[in-house]
């Protein structure tokens, strides 16, 4: 029996950071990672070099409106779940509770809710929110 060979999550990939990223990365405390190579603790939490330049991103470059929602979740404390909720919240006037095609049922949280720092603002990314209703979650 072969284990195979799995490469981490794109999120996790160090290869593509910019020149400013890897330059601060030197800078701040690490650790071994549990899937990557290192984690390292930035403004207070510890987090994958890919990530920390989506976070730096999306604090240099977000404009918060007053309607938007942010859903702020600790990993593992079911994300995925708040998402679907708080969707179905949002947009319970929009989508009938029984429709079949209803967004929850056809796509995923993830899509519908993303995460700004590592979906957004990923790869050096500036996302056009012209598209997104009010509220933007």
């Amino acid at each position: 029996m072969t284990t195979s060979q799995t490469s981490p999550p794109k999120y996790l990939q160090e290869d593509s950071l910019g020149e400013a990223c890897k330059k601060l990365l030197s800078t701040l405390p690490k650790e071994k990672g549990w899937i990557g190579s290192y984690i390292y603790k930035y403004q207070g939490f510890w987090i994958s070099p890919r990530l920390i330049q989506g976070v730096i991103a999306c604090q240099q470059q977000f404009q918060a409106q007053d309607t938007d929602i942010i859903l702020v979740t600790t990993p593992k404390s079911g994300t995925t779940w708040l998402k679907s909720l708080l969707f179905a919240l949002v947009n319970r006037t929009k989508h009938y509770v029984f429709e079949q095609n209803h967004p929850l049922l056809v796509k995923n949280p993830h899509v519908l809710v993303p995460f700004l720092e590592h979906t957004l603002y990923v790869d050096g990314q500036v996302p056009d929110f012209s598209s997104f209703t009010s509220p933007r979650l």
